[in-house]
């Protein structure tokens, strides 16, 4: 068995695992198809007699039955046809239902680190076209080869019965019908996988393009974004152009092959007549049978082109598939009493020359607000990553009250925190069910209560629909300084153990700024606040201020020892002091 070959069968078989959901609506289409092939054998042996005994004996009796049955077998044929079909392309569209919600699902539950793996461009592929084209090989490739094989079957068993040597010799240029088709399969299969490929990328420059519209108009990349756009949309043009060639390139292989075989029958077919042989209606009936037979191995032809596509996108949708989700299980975590500890952490991301975290060792009391500092990669915003465990530390560890926070139920850990970051994500959905989302139980007193202490309650209610205001995507119709406060608002109302702010107040003017600083001090009351900051305000303020430098901490202490003590951060301080003046 070759490896085409072999690749087929596998195919077949994940094929039949994700349809063995629909098997019923599977048997019943099986038997349609059989019926439906039945009757066009019916329709081919049906030929002789209307042919032998109405057209040349001029039999009287069968001018009317004749006609009539025929009439009948065409309609029943047809419901049989339509009704397999049917049923095959429902299945189809509740398999392209069923995966795009296994693949969503293990979308938001896949770990942050795999996600991160893919463009978003090629998820949405993966997710959308990928789902799509898979589900035409239930619905037709599937289809036609339930309906088609069979009636081959039955056809080629009338022509048999009706003249044996005609069909053997039509018999023979089977393999070369099968050998070009094989030929031409491989040919869809590598160039479907490279369109799905370049769609993903495509999808990417578009998704890249409408995010980074402001960035694109401001530095006046229009023009090369284009360029970009076009060049990936050329790639798509050019690789599904080669998928449609070669596509039709067997459609026509075969055509030749049933040209010659209709001209091979008519030559040997006259022949026997003139021996006496075969009848007339012998030699229309094997005709009709064989003529019958051209679509359905075009459509078999056609169906396996198709079965070659679905290998390729098969393969990039069980690869998001096989990611293992985020393991939930472990014990429940509590509300920080002691400590956030790390010890000997040290981390690097894949194909990183060197760790963005050395052996990180700290100490954060429960209860306080701890400032991390530094300049830009030091690691203050991978140390975060660590915290929520998006990531998992390569050596050392992480002690939440001195149990290893990998011990956890990761879903029962991040109930315990709060994160507000400087990229604030926003859904499509009304300001309240935004601010709520931490805690979906909450009252609209309590929602109000949130969005007043993160100074976001007089906006909101200037607006037209106040707390029941729908969201642009990603919140574009608010300013970045309203977005924020009411990623603020969700990260308090949630009311966590451990609050963690990263670069949370950095968009903001200095009066909503000062307003959410008076916040801070309210909130972090016997609340555990790690804050990644440029503010000088709210460095000053925080109990320990730990200084990063290139993945190491190089000093920690309160704002005064830190004054005298460190070089690098009376070098930050008079930067945030300039900065601060100046806004």
């Amino acid at each position: 068995m070759n490896k085409n070959t072999q690749n087929i069968l596998v195919a077949w078989k994940k094929i039949w695992r994700l349809i063995r959901p629909y098997i019923s609506i599977v048997i019943l289409s099986i038997i349609l198809s059989l019926v439906a092939s039945g009757l066009k054998g019916i329709i081919a042996w049906l030929v002789k007699p209307a042919m032998d005994r109405v057209f040349i004996e001029g039999q009287r009796q069968y001018l009317l039955a004749l006609p009539i049955g025929m009439f009948v077998v065409f309609v029943l044929r047809g419901v049989a046809d339509c009704a397999q079909a049917y049923l095959m392309a429902n299945a189809g569209l509740r398999l392209v239902r069923d995966l795009r919600n296994k693949l969503f699902i293990n979308m938001v539950r896949m770990p942050v680190s795999r996600s991160t793996q893919w463009r978003s461009g090629d998820i949405i592929s993966r997710q959308l076209m990928d789902v799509a084209l898979f589900g035409h090989v239930l619905s037709d490739s599937f289809s036609v080869f339930l309906v088609e094989v069979p009636t081959v079957i039955v056809l080629m068993g009338v022509a048999f019965y009706r003249g044996r040597s005609i069909a053997l010799l039509a018999l023979t240029l089977l393999p070369l019908v099968a050998l070009g088709t094989r030929s031409f399969g491989r040919l869809v299969k590598k160039r479907r996988i490279e369109v799905q490929k370049f769609m993903g990328r495509l999808t990417h420059r578009m998704n890249e393009a409408h995010n980074g519209l402001k960035v694109i108009k401001i530095f006046g990349m229009t023009d090369d974004k284009i360029g970009q756009f076009m060049t990936e949309n050329q790639r798509v043009y050019h690789q599904d152009s080669r998928v449609v060639l070669f596509k039709q390139g067997t459609r026509l292989f075969i055509d030749l092959i049933s040209g010659s075989a209709v001209a091979i029958i008519l030559g040997w077919g006259g022949v026997l007549i003139a021996r006496g042989a075969m009848t007339t209606g012998d030699l229309f009936s094997i005709i009709v049978s064989l003529g019958m037979l051209f679509t359905p191995l075009k459509r078999l032809g056609s169906a396996y082109n198709i079965l070659q596509e679905s290998v390729g996108v098969l393969e990039r949708i069980e690869e998001y598939l096989n990611v293992q989700p985020e393991l939930i299980q472990g014990k429940e975590a509590w509300p920080l009493k002691k400590a956030l500890r790390l010890e000997g952490v040290t981390f690097s991301y894949p194909n990183s020359p060197e760790p963005i975290l050395k052996d990180i060792n700290l100490k954060i009391p429960a209860g306080k607000m701890v400032a991390i500092v530094g300049p830009s990669g030091a690691g203050k915003s991978t140390l975060v990553d660590l915290f929520v465990r998006f990531i998992t530390p390569d050596r050392g560890k992480i002690l939440w009250d001195d149990t290893d926070i990998q011990s956890f139920n990761i879903e029962s850990l991040r109930a315990q925190i709060g994160l507000v970051t400087q990229e604030v994500i926003l859904f499509s959905d009304s300001i309240l069910e935004n601010i709520a989302a931490g805690r979906p139980s909450a009252s609209f007193e309590e929602v109000v209560e949130a969005a007043k202490m993160a100074d976001a309650h007089d906006f909101i209610s200037a607006l037209p629909d106040g707390y029941y205001t729908v969201l642009d995507e990603r919140g574009l119709n608010l300013s970045g300084g309203q977005r924020q406060r009411i990623a603020l608002a969700r990260a308090i109302l949630k009311d966590p153990s451990l609050l963690i702010l990263d670069e949370a107040t950095s968009a903001l003017d200095t009066v909503s700024e000062q307003a959410i600083q008076r916040a801070l001090q309210k909130i972090k009351k016997g609340r555990t606040t790690v804050v990644i900051a440029h503010r000088l305000s709210t460095i000053v303020n925080a109990d320990l201020i730990v200084i990063m430098d290139r993945g190491k901490i190089v000093a920690l202490g309160d704002h005064e020892g830190l004054l005298d003590s460190s070089a690098l951060y009376r070098e930050l301080f008079n930067a945030w002091q300039k900065n601060d003046t100046s806004g």
